[in-house]
């Protein structure tokens, strides 16, 4: 009798031992994938997979359940999800249909394993920051380096700038400063207490080379949020006195002297901003484009292509259903050759995203898809001030939203992954504390 107690315990106790190291292997997964986020997406996808196998291994439908039914802040991906489902039946293109689904899977996979299906402690968030900033560390290391052996080799400097400073990654360079931005905001507004960022010149080194790597990305719109999250910095500091005066005046003639040096000489990124000046927004406008050889700029670009797109849910009468998320690119298409564009011009433009999340929204799902969407990047903003390190969470979803004004980021591996993953860290970790505090009180 005694051996049998003895036994039970031990099947107990191992049982245990296997459950915590499940859910400890289930945490560090995590940060491998925030690790991967700015790497290939192959990674990531690889990353999502072993979660999903580890997640289910310790599998709870009935915690799950009633977490899914509890948090209603989740539901809005999943319809939206679902909304993509449904638009599979009344989409001509089912290939791509089915691809865009496949692609958007982590609408519900990241939401049910990260957003429902787990607790995060502020320990483990602080380890997805770290390797969150590691990877662009690493990254902004491995193509600075690159781009000045390329120099060394061929005096060339074009490398330093843009898309080719990236070359050969997945994500681009607008959408790696995106991740920068986060990062750079991670080492500002974190309060870490991991003991490699602990030390300060540690800290600022890796601060140091994010901004280089950031700057050199040549983000238009992200550099000038850019420098009101300095602003926003400067002001936290000088609220909480954590410089000195001269630290403080210094971090400021530092900024000021940064933003001259980049207007006042001759560079590659005050060219980009200097070149939305010189463009004519009448080009966006035009009837017939038939005689028309002028190149598209980014600004103009993006104009037009939402003029089609408000044209083509007019014409087709989209508003209630959308065309379906496998047949936009083929409406855009033939309006734009419609437009008489020469072949280059309308090549290059073949099956480009709408640029913009709400319009790409609108035409795929009509009104429905545009409210989920809607929900997913603004319903965040009514709980910042219930849960920590509110500066760093709203900087996350302010700078996300305006991003997707400007970019279709749910149409590219680059933006779902990214997006979907740290909205779900905020919303788990809100959670959590949550519960706790409920717990607590009662």
């Amino acid at each position: 009798m005694v051996a049998g107690k003895v036994t039970i315990n031990l099947i107990r106790f191992a049982s245990m031992v296997k459950a915590s190291w499940l859910q400890n292997l289930l945490y560090y997964l995590l940060c491998i994938l925030a690790f991967t986020i700015p790497m290939p997406f192959i990674y990531s996808a690889l990353s999502i997979i072993a979660i999903s196998f580890i997640w289910l291994l310790q599998f709870n439908l009935k915690t799950t359940i009633a977490n899914l039914k509890q948090r209603k802040e989740l539901w809005p991906w999943f319809i939206f999800f679902i909304l993509h489902a449904i638009s599979y039946f009344y989409s001509n293109d089912k290939h791509q249909s089915l691809f865009d689904l496949q692609t958007k899977l982590s609408f519900v996979i990241l939401p049910i394993i990260i957003g429902a299906g787990m607790t995060l402690s502020k320990e483990w968030l602080e380890k997805i920051f770290l390797f969150f900033v590691c990877s662009l560390s690493i990254l902004s290391v491995y193509c600075i380096s690159r781009a000045i052996t390329i120099w060394f080799q061929t005096g060339h400097t074009d490398q330093f700038f843009y898309h080719a400073l990236v070359h050969g990654l997945d994500a681009n360079a607008v959408y790696q400063s995106w991740y920068a931005l986060f990062s750079i905001s991670m080492l500002l507004f974190f309060p870490w207490h991991n003991r490699f960022l602990t030390k300060r010149w540690l800290k600022y080194i890796l601060l140091i080379l994010q901004i280089i790597f950031f700057i050199l990305l040549s983000s238009r719109t992200l550099i000038v949020i850019f420098l009101l999250l300095v602003l926003l910095y400067v002001r936290k500091i000088f609220i909480t006195k954590k410089l000195s005066a001269l630290q403080l005046t210094t971090t400021i003639v530092t900024i000021c002297l940064l933003v001259t040096s980049l207007f006042a000489t001759q560079n590659p990124i005050k060219e980009r901003y200097i070149e939305i000046l010189n463009k004519n927004l009448h080009a966006a406008w035009l009837k017939n484009y038939t005689n028309d050889n002028n190149e598209f700029s980014n600004l103009t670009l993006r104009i037009f292509l939402w003029r089609v797109a408000f044209e083509n849910i007019q014409e087709h009468d989209l508003w209630w259903a959308g065309c379906g998320n496998g047949d936009v690119s083929e409406l855009q298409n033939k309006k734009i050759e419609a437009y008489g564009l020469d072949p280059i011009r309308r090549g290059d433009l073949q099956n480009v995203n709408l640029h913009n999340m709400c319009f790409q929204s609108l035409i795929m799902l009509g009104i429905p898809g545009l409210t989920c969407f809607l929900f997913i990047i603004i319903l965040p903003f009514f709980y910042l001030k219930h849960i920590k390190y509110k500066y760093l969470f709203f900087i996350f979803n302010f700078v996300s939203l305006l991003f997707m004004l400007q970019e279709s980021a749910f149409q590219t591996q680059a933006g779902i992954i990214y997006y979907t993953f740290f909205s779900q860290v905020f919303w788990c970790f809100y959670f959590t504390n949550k519960d706790f505090n409920t717990i607590k009180s009662t």
